[in-house]
């Protein structure tokens, strides 16, 4: 079978301290139902900063300001067939929050404070970013 890799971005989205959350569809292969921060794939030849900016339009309806990556992980698919690279961004919303809108690839949305993480069906890698994306927001207000 073919190798593939693969360059992902996520999009930490945070408003009233909680962060945003889609609940993935119980259709897709890969991790039905669990929880994750919007994000997917950068394409062929794409400025990695419109990528994230053009994920989270197409998985959300929302308009963000990219601000700058926090955290880069990656992880091979349990088949050993795919490895993905995933750079993980802070971004502010430049819109009403009230056009979220999610796509079909995602069954929910939610805004879920930093207690609420451990209690949701996240991948521990996803769970990581969203708490580093925590601290770096956190440290970030601190030192300004």
């Amino acid at each position: 079978m073919k190798k593939i890799q693969k360059i992902g971005v996520t999009a930490f989205i945070q408003h009233d301290g909680k962060v945003l959350l889609l609940k993935r569809s119980q259709k897709e292969k890969f991790l039905p139902g669990y929880w994750e921060m919007p994000g997917g794939k950068v394409e062929f030849g794409e400025d990695i900063d419109e990528a994230v900016a053009r994920e989270v339009k197409e998985e959300t309806n929302l308009k963000v300001k990219v601000i700058r990556p926090y955290d880069v992980f990656s992880y091979v698919s349990d088949d050993g067939n795919r490895h993905t690279v995933d750079i993980q961004y802070i971004v502010e919303i430049i819109e009403d929050i009230g056009n979220l809108k999610i796509a079909d690839a995602h069954d929910e949305a939610k805004w879920a404070g930093r207690e609420e993480i451990d209690g949701l069906e996240i991948s521990e890698s996803m769970k990581e970013g969203i708490r580093k994306g925590y601290n770096f927001k956190y440290n970030e207000k601190r030192s300004s």
